[in-house]
Parts: structure tokens; sequence; C-alpha cells
């Protein structure tokens, strides 16, 4: 049995070269280029050789190969999401903002640990003890804007981010509701995959603590405190609790910390819209959108979408948008 061919644009065939070629090959190509120079330095090179510096020197110690192979690795990782997340290209065969981005990402990555990898090892050779490596501050600062630069040239490559028109329908009061006795609240969160990929993350930052914590415990605390801090961050937008009465619409997260209220007063229309976190806000949880929306964004659908008196917009996903943006239009009403 034939199955049906991809109605593929041309103008979508032209953009997945570029997301192959600009996002995949050239990191690949970078960080392939970096590893075989440090690998013609091997001789030169103390066993093993300092892959950390602190305050007072190299104080981390690592195998030359794993140096190399850390680059690759990761440069393969984040070309391989970027091709992932990018191939589907936006509703007419374009690119979206979030696509170039992520492309520009990966080879700002790739230039940026390729070029530090390879200056912490230029700077060893001929060193027998990897405890007298000198100091790479100056090839980090150097890095970054090497990689910025590069990254900003990919993104000149790319074709003109496409705009997704979202068609946001408008609501009407609730008819003969009495404004005083309104009342809606709601809890909205995130979906399954979106918590697991958070689960890995803080899985990654606690195995990055705990070697932290082997490798130089006394420089531990500070990492510690703001891994704390981005954990309890990440667990407390990862659900929502949406409340509408004659207060307006308030928005918290499960700590009570961020939120956010809009008055009746500040509201000029409240809509329902369909919502793409990724393609139209690069992402899950408190957003801002590059056409100027903000909000809580957490799943893919529908959304309520309030437009203020300065003609600022604010959208939250939740499964009950309708119910919920007829419940503020009749606070809102005047």
């Amino acid at each position: 049995m034939n199955l049906p061919a991809e109605n593929v644009s041309p103008q979508l065939t032209r953009n997945r070269r570029l997301i192959i070629v600009i996002g995949v090959v050239i990191p690949l190509v970078i960080t392939m280029g970096a590893a075989f120079v440090m690998a013609l330095w091997i001789p030169e090179l103390p066993n093993p050789v300092a892959s950390h510096w602190g305050t007072s020197g190299p104080d981390g110690y690592s195998t030359v190969g794993s140096v190399i192979a850390l680059p690759l690795l990761i440069t393969l990782v984040f070309a391989a999401v970027t091709a992932f997340a990018s191939w589907r290209g936006a509703p007419h065969g374009g690119m979206l903002w979030v696509h170039k981005f992520l492309i520009a990402t990966s080879v700002f990555l790739a230039v940026l640990i390729s070029v530090i990898a390879a200056g912490s090892l230029a700077v060893q050779r001929g060193v027998e003890n990897a405890e007298n490596a000198p100091d790479i501050g100056a090839i980090v600062l150097a890095a970054f804007p090497i990689a910025i630069i590069m990254a900003f040239f990919a993104w000149l490559m790319l074709p003109a981010a496409e705009r997704i028109n979202s068609s946001p329908v408008e609501v009407e009061p609730i008819p003969g509701a009495v404004t005083q006795r309104v009342h809606f609240s709601s809890t909205t969160r995130v979906g399954a995959g979106v918590v697991v990929i958070v689960a890995v993350a803080l899985v990654a930052l606690g195995a990055a603590l705990a070697v932290q914590a082997v490798s130089n415990p006394a420089e531990l605390l500070l990492p510690a405190v703001i891994g704390l801090v981005v954990i309890a961050l990440a667990v407390s937008t990862l659900s929502w609790r949406v409340t509408i009465d004659q207060r307006g619409l308030r928005v918290r997260s499960a700590l009570g910390f961020p939120r956010t209220t809009i008055a009746p007063d500040q509201i000029d229309s409240v809509a329902v819209v369909d919502v793409n976190p990724i393609d139209e806000f690069g992402g899950y949880g408190w957003r801002w959108a590059p056409d100027g929306r903000s909000g809580i964004v957490l799943s893919k659908g529908d959304a309520i979408e309030v437009t203020r008196m300065n003609g600022k917009k604010f959208v939250v996903t939740m499964h009950d948008a309708q119910l919920g943006a007829e419940a503020l239009a009749t606070v809102a009403r005047k």
C-alpha cells in the first residue's frame, strides 16, 4: 500500500534546506573542526587536563577525550532539537521567529563551546601538570562576542519570520447576568509532556550541583541557592489559578507569586483565541510574544485574550476559555 505523499510547498522545501545547512551542518562542522585541531594537540597535553577553573586556578580535571567530545555531543543534541522543532515550518510554509532563534542559538552554542574548549586546551600545550595551567578568563570573554557575531550572521541568512495572524472571536456578556454575582474560578496547568521536560531539566540541574559538590564543595553555596530559586520558580509556574469576579481577572501561580490582576475598568474587550505556545510565544509559562502580547501560556488551544484600554493584550490558555471569557466580558461591561 502506498502512503500519500506529504504536500510540501517550495518555500517550505527551501526553508528545510536552510535548517539543515545553517542549524545542523554548520554547527557540526565548527565543532568537528575544533575537535580535529584539539586531537592534534593530544601529544602536547598533560593527562588529565584542567577542565574547570576557580578563583585560584584550575580546580577540576578531565580526560582529553571528554573535553573534545563534550562540544560535539552538546552541538549534536541541540542541532537535532532545532531541526525537529523547525521542520514543520510556519502555517504557510514560512519560518517563524522561534525557528530562526533556535537555528541562530545552535550556531551560537557550537561556536561558544568550541572556542572555550579549544582555548582551554591550547593554553595547556607543553604544560606537564594541569595544576599549572594558565587562566582562561580572557578566552571565555572573547568567545561570547565571537559566538554572538556568528549567530547574528546566521540570523541574517534566514528568511524574514512569518507572522501568525490569530483570529480572536470577541465574546459578549452573559445575558441577564448581574456583575456583582459573577464568579468564575479555574486552574490551568501544563501538559504531561512539559512536566517531563521540566523534570529532566531539574534532574540535570541537580546532577550538575552534585558534580560541583564533589569537585569543589567550597564554591557550592551560590550555585545551590540559584538552583533552589530556579526549581521553586519552575515548579510554581506549572499550575496557575484563574479567578474572575467583580474585581476583574486575577491570575496567580501555585505559590502565589508571580501574580497579576486586570481590573474591570482596564479592560477594553474580551475574546477567545487559538494559541500555539511554541510557534507564537516560543515556549510555555509566563511568556512574551514578538507581537507585543503577554500572558500565561501553558497549553495549545483556546485562550482568553484581554485587550486593555492601552491596547496591550494579555492571554491565558485554559480548557474552558469560552465560559471564562463570557464571565470576564460580563464583569467588564460598562
